[in-house]
């Protein structure tokens, strides 16, 4: 029976060497299969299973031993009180566009770390791909990405895409992207190129400013998900606008900015920042003290000149704070800080 596969270095070491009696016991033990066991995935499964099994064995009257009948308030109590650590990617990744599905897929699996990427479109593979790209070199490898992405056809009333932990899984929703990218026409029929341009409202000001003349030019040379963040954006503009008509608050500064009004101008990547953004939020925090940590800190939120979406709570402000610093968003002092201390991963660099 062959047993060259498993990795006991040190001891077979010895054996090679005659030296069979010495065991190095001072080498440190390893637990990375332990913590790839032991994520609030498995826990929660294992959670659920445990109530099914034990609700089937009480229909038939099996008498259930008293630690098997505590061990779904045990798994709960773990579930509740471990976090997990992030996965350890190359620190640059250099994104390339696949040519086919299954080459879209390599990457994820390979380069990503992605066990499950149920994406049959391969304009929407490589676009998620991009999008985890991004974020994986900014964070220089240290993710927490799901173990599952996935498109759905399915209608999302409230929702361009959206993150589970029980089944550690970001789903995007294809026909939500695509209804908002349909509004464009619309968009450049109804409002003048100098009336959304007229001022800078952050610093992604300029992407925006170049895209959206695009638009007006060649409005058929634009991607999809170019098309929907011109939506947005142009949405975010108005509503800005039509909320400051009365003020005098309006930055006419053509430098960088610190945005006090949140995310204005949107890039065709923020869907995926923003679910990644719960992804990290949910992994790293421990879910006993992110609940009671969470509900103290809700009515500071209230506090914020932010937009409704923003401040719903506080997990909506993690992850929308967490994708606009991908987008190199300035935030205020009192954002970042509230950030800071909301959030248990290592954070980005949020000022120079």
């Amino acid at each position: 029976m062959k047993i060259n596969n498993i990795k006991y270095s040190t001891y077979n070491k010895n054996i090679n060497n005659n030296h069979s009696d010495k065991f190095n016991f001072k080498r440190k033990p390893n637990f990375d299969n332990l913590t790839n066991i032991l994520t609030k995935k498995n826990i929660a499964y294992a959670t659920i299973l445990t109530m099914i099994i034990t609700e089937i064995l009480k229909q038939f009257d099996v008498d259930i031993p008293e630690v098997f009948n505590q061990l779904d308030r045990f798994l709960i109590g773990l579930l509740l009180c471990i976090n997990e650590k992030p996965q350890k990617l190359n620190k640059k990744i250099a994104f390339y566009k696949a040519n086919t599905i299954e080459e879209a897929k390599k990457f994820a699996k390979e380069k990503l770390k992605i066990k499950n990427f149920a994406v049959n479109d391969l304009e929407y593979a490589n676009w998620i791909n991009e999008g985890l790209t991004n974020i994986s070199n900014k964070f220089e490898g240290n993710v927490y990405f799901p173990q599952k992405i996935k498109l759905s056809e399915k209608k999302s009333s409230d929702a361009y895409g959206s993150y589970h932990l029980i089944n550690d899984t970001v789903t995007i929703y294809k026909k939500e992207i695509e209804k908002t990218a349909n509004e464009l026409e619309s968009i450049l029929k109804n409002n003048k190129f100098e009336e959304l341009t007229k001022y800078k409202l952050d610093n992604n000001y300029n992407n925006f400013y170049e895209k959206l003349k695009k638009a007006y030019n060649n409005p058929s040379s634009l991607s999809i998900f170019e098309k929907f963040s011109l939506v947005r954006s142009s949405k975010s503009v108005k509503n800005f606008l039509k909320n400051q008509q009365n003020k005098n608050t309006i930055s006419l500064n053509n430098n960088s900015i610190i945005s006090n009004n949140g995310n204005i101008y949107i890039d065709e990547f923020n869907t995926i920042y923003h679910e990644i953004g719960h992804c990290f939020d949910t992994k790293s925090n421990i879910l006993i003290t992110m609940m009671f940590e969470r509900f103290l800190y809700q009515k500071k939120l209230k506090k914020l000149s932010l937009p409704k979406n923003h401040i719903r709570n506080t997990q909506e402000f993690v992850a929308n704070i967490f994708a606009g610093l991908i987008q190199n968003k300035k935030y205020p002092l009192e954002i970042t800080n509230l950030y800071k201390r909301l959030i248990k991963f290592k954070p980005l660099k949020l000022h120079d």
